[in-house]
């Protein structure tokens, strides 16, 4: 049967953090390029401000919502974006309680750098690229794909020490790694994003991943050549079924941008699971 090949599409995500400290949480919003965003515009046009902020939307929100015709449109469109929350703290424990079955040395416990270094590393391993080459040999025939020599590369603190910046950059790669896997062929909340490699549509999904350009707002370029170069390998991988236009690609599929260039919008902080989207 012939792999039907899915058009071309591209994304844009914004973040923003929640309260809480060290151990606050990362949340990214990702909207396709198809989803109807005229709301945004009407919105910001009748708040009188040039870029949607949630305090401006939050405290508007009385006057918006007797305009029930944008109103609807309004909780339409947010329903449109993929929600990606990614949480440290249920890590830290898990981690503290890791250490107290293992008998670890007291001071370990008491280190918050350490602690928090480890935390970092954690959230990286969660993400479908950690480990990358082995999950592609799920999904792709063992004869045609060499999944070890690239492996050190892929390896969380690997991937840690190439993006730097601690907690904060591991939540905001690991946010964009998931959400490289929010696709049409896996939507559904219940499904985690690694899922993908022992799918019998995996040779579909990881076409459609590659065919799917995603934008980020300006705030971790140290995070893109390590995503850039896992297309790459998901290109390498299943170059056997891909179209040539998709293999040379695969090295740019990731970028940033200023966000005041394009519409933003106000997101509502819903907490799932690192490893799901919604």
């Amino acid at each position: 049967m012939a792999l039907v090949i899915p058009a071309s599409a591209s994304t844009y995500g914004d973040s923003t953090t929640t309260e809480g400290g060290m151990l606050r949480k990362y949340v990214l919003a990702q909207f396709r390029s198809d989803s109807d965003l005229e709301w945004v515009r009407e919105t910001r046009s009748l708040i009188g401000k040039d870029e949607l902020k949630y305090k401006d939307f939050l405290s508007a929100r009385p006057r918006l919502r007797e305009n029930h015709s944008l109103w609807m449109r309004i909780e339409h469109g947010i329903g449109q974006a993929t929600i990606i929350v990614i949480d440290p703290e249920p890590v830290k424990y898990n981690i503290l309680f890791a250490a107290l079955a293992n008998e670890a040395d007291p001071e370990f416990l008491r280190n918050k750098k350490l602690l928090t270094e480890e935390c970092a590393i954690a959230i990286i391993a969660g993400t479908p690229i950690s480990y990358l080459p082995l999950n592609l040999a799920q999904a792709v025939p063992w004869g045609l794909y060499d999944h070890i020599a690239n492996l050190e590369q892929f390896l969380p603190e690997a991937i840690k020490s190439r993006i730097g910046g601690g907690l904060k950059q591991a939540q905001i790669f690991a946010a964009r790694a998931h959400a490289t896997f929010d696709l049409p062929n896996a939507n559904n909340s219940d499904v985690s994003t690694d899922s993908i490699f022992k799918s019998p549509l995996s040779q579909l999904m990881l076409t459609e991943l590659l065919a799917t350009t995603r934008t980020y707002d300006h705030e971790s370029p140290s995070t893109l050549p390590v995503l850039n170069e896992a297309a790459t390998e998901i290109a390498k991988a299943a170059a056997s079924f891909l179209p040539e236009e998709l293999i040379m690609r695969a090295s740019k599929l990731f970028s940033e941008v200023d966000s005041r260039a394009i519409p933003s919008v106000p997101m509502r902080v819903r907490h799932f699971s690192p490893n799901s989207l919604v």
